[in-house]
């Protein structure tokens, strides 16, 4: 009797055991999988243009590795969103919208000054935003403010390893060129607006405000008006 209860001790040991063994190894199989689409994802990041490619934000991962995925494409996406707002100012700067009847009303142009002030400082905003975003404090802060239920500072630390490389740290440095040129390009046109307002100005007795319309009484200075409009709309 004794030796059976042995026995059955030793059986149950060794069931114990070979547990144990499958459920490390499925364990180990799973975060090896879940790392090796981590990582497929974050190149697959890498290789795009991100200003001009969408992101892709479906999520391929599980559990916590999920919530690292998330992070990083979600402060992709944040970076990638200041592109597109110093972008958008750039194209909408319209020459034939701003120099509207409504806004040089009485020949007064301090509607002209406010537009290309906002133009100006939302531009330098954007690169402010941006340069801040891409400070390893604030990056890791982000991670820091995430759920993550176990194994915290694994995952943290992953996310880190990531966002802090140096490829990524390239990508940061490659849109924040993207950035800078637009808002260059921001603020040559705006010179270009201020040119244009300078001009009225300097020929005020030779143009009026008729059917919410400049209209200029000279030929030659109508033509020199708007070929300063087509430096903005060619």
């Amino acid at each position: 009797m004794e030796n059976k209860r042995t026995i059955i001790g030793i059986i149950i040991v060794v069931i114990l055991i070979i547990l144990l063994i499958a459920i490390s190894y499925l364990y180990n199989d799973f975060n090896t999988k879940q790392l090796n689409l981590l990582t497929e994802e974050t190149n697959n990041l890498l290789e795009k243009d991100i200003t001009k490619e969408e992101i892709n934000l479906d999520i391929q991962t599980k559990q916590n590795y999920a919530v690292v995925e998330k992070s990083i494409k979600e402060y992709m996406m944040k970076l990638k969103n200041i592109y597109l707002e110093v972008n958008e100012i750039n194209t909408q700067i319209n020459p034939n919208n701003i120099f509207s009847a409504s806004n040089i009303e009485d020949k007064d142009f301090t509607e002209i000054n406010n537009i290309i002030e906002e133009y100006r400082n939302k531009s330098k905003e954007c690169i402010s935003e941006y340069q801040d975003l891409i400070k390893d404090e604030n990056i890791i802060k982000y991670i820091e403010n995430e759920k993550i239920t176990f194994r915290k500072d694994y995952y943290t630390n992953l996310f880190k390893t990531t966002m802090l490389s140096d490829v990524m740290k390239e990508e940061y440095r490659l849109i924040q060129t993207d950035i800078e040129n637009e808002k260059d390009e921001i603020y040559s046109k705006t010179s270009v607006l201020e040119r244009i307002k300078k001009y009225l100005e300097d020929n005020d007795d030779y143009w009026t405000i008729k059917d919410d319309k400049i209209q200029f009484a000279n030929i030659n200075r109508m033509t020199e008006y708007y070929n300063l409009l087509n430096e903005l709309v060619n």
